[in-house]
């Protein structure tokens, strides 16, 4: 696969469409999902998420916020806005419109092979821990970081 450098911007074309109804192939770059997702290194799968379903606990939805595209863990809602807070982040919790979010992650693709199931309830439990270690983040994160090499760059595909 061919790597490509590409603006937030691009993602505007991977919400239309996920509003159509097609699921979006993404090697996002960045670490605020760092451990659950490598940036650079883990290609991601999103769905289309309608307006009726509710939020599943601990999921990972792709929304827009402040102009940004962005696909960080939902750790609750107040009011009528979603929370939303990047598994690498310390402490920004994104307040999000339900009309702001486009899609869902379902899956994410390892370059090793593995393929992990974001539905998989094993692996929505270990992101509530993980939530409940926000405290400790701050020395875990460059820990984790050390210990399994760097990330590199971004790029994406579209799967029409």
């Amino acid at each position: 696969m061919r790597k490509i450098v590409v603006s937030n911007n691009f993602f505007n074309e991977a919400a239309k469409a996920l509003k159509q109804g097609q699921t979006v192939k993404l090697l996002i770059g960045g670490h605020s999902m760092y451990p659950f997702i490598r940036g650079g290194i883990d290609l991601v799968e999103v769905v289309p998420f309608s307006f009726e379903e509710e939020l599943p606990a601990w999921c990972c939805p792709f929304y827009q916020w402040n102009g940004k595209y962005l696909i960080h863990r939902y750790i609750g809602k107040k009011g009528n806005e979603y929370m939303m807070l990047g598994d690498g982040n310390l402490a920004r919790i994104e307040r999000v419109k339900r009309e702001d979010i486009i899609g869902i992650l379902r899956t994410i693709y390892r370059p090793d092979g593995t393929v992990q199931d974001c539905r998989d309830t094993r692996w929505l439990k270990k992101a509530k821990w993980w939530y409940r270690l926000r405290f400790l983040r701050r020395w875990l994160l460059p820990v984790l970081v050390f210990t399994s090499g760097k990330v590199k760059i971004s790029s994406v595909q579209h799967k029409k």
